[in-house]
């Protein structure tokens, strides 16, 4: 009987062991992310920060898991989420259906809406003054396909970043850029260039998601349950407080 006990206590001691190693091995979720989208993501030194940085950082000490960011082009994030199931697109990206095909999206965590950029007396004022022109985007988001419906294909000029093609709507290249509401607030704020105005021309709405792969579903629960948490908590109003009422990026180095 003491034999018995003794190897009782011998197993639930090495359980326990066992649960304290497996507790503190926490998972490891990979942050597929374009860092090229002040204020949303960008390089600070040898530091990632902005508003998806925060945020997905929050997110992942409410659900229980370790992050590793992994810089790459926006064009790649999806990829990258959909051949690996422990990775995650966080990216200012926004939800649509032709991506809903191939990821999951968690619930929506910032409406960034669609505005046009234009020259202050452009004298452009609706979507049907921009057909014929040329439209500056950043490649593969929703302005991109909004500027193709606008104005047709072979009149949108493609680029690496929103500021680039807002730096080339300065230089007179192109008519317009369409952009994310905080992203193009943000760079005029940064620019100080009074000779460009933000026109709302009630293009549409741009929900912000997390993209997850489509076989972890565990992984999408868990980040949809910590939104509702830290929406409860107020960290989103926070969130806007701190990256999309200031400049926190420099225009010339974001442009690089």
């Amino acid at each position: 009987m003491k034999k018995n006990l003794l190897g009782i206590i011998a197993l639930f001691v090495a359980m326990m062991m066992f649960g304290t190693i497996a507790a503190a091995a926490a998972e490891t979720v990979v942050v597929a992310f374009n860092p090229e989208y002040p204020p949303f993501e960008s390089v600070d030194g040898d530091s990632y920060v902005g508003y998806d940085v925060d945020m997905i950082n929050a997110i992942a000490e409410k659900a229980g898991f370790d992050v590793e960011f992994e810089a790459m082009d926006f064009d790649a994030v999806i990829a990258a989420v959909m051949t690996n199931p422990n990775t995650i697109g966080v990216s200012g990206i926004s939800i649509t259906p032709e991506r809903q095909l191939n990821v999951n999206f968690s619930q929506g965590y910032i409406n960034a809406g669609l505005i046009v950029v234009v020259k202050k007396d452009s004298g452009y004022a609706t979507p049907e003054d921009l057909k014929g022109k040329v439209i500056g985007v950043q490649q593969g988001t929703t302005s991109d396909f909004a500027a193709e419906d606008i104005t047709g294909m072979e009149n949108v000029a493609q680029y690496k970043t929103f500021l680039n093609a807002i730096m080339d709507l300065q230089g007179n290249k192109v008519d317009a850029v369409i952009v994310d509401k905080p992203v193009g607030m943000a760079i005029l704020a940064s620019l100080g260039d009074d000779s460009l105005v933000i026109v709302d021309m009630g293009l549409q709405a741009d929900w912000y998601g997390i993209e997850v792969n489509k076989e972890n579903t565990e992984l999408l629960e868990k980040i949809d349950k910590a939104i509702d948490e830290l929406k409860a908590e107020g960290f989103f109003d926070e969130l806007e407080e701190k990256h999309l009422t200031k400049t926190e990026f420099d225009a010339e180095e974001a442009a690089e």
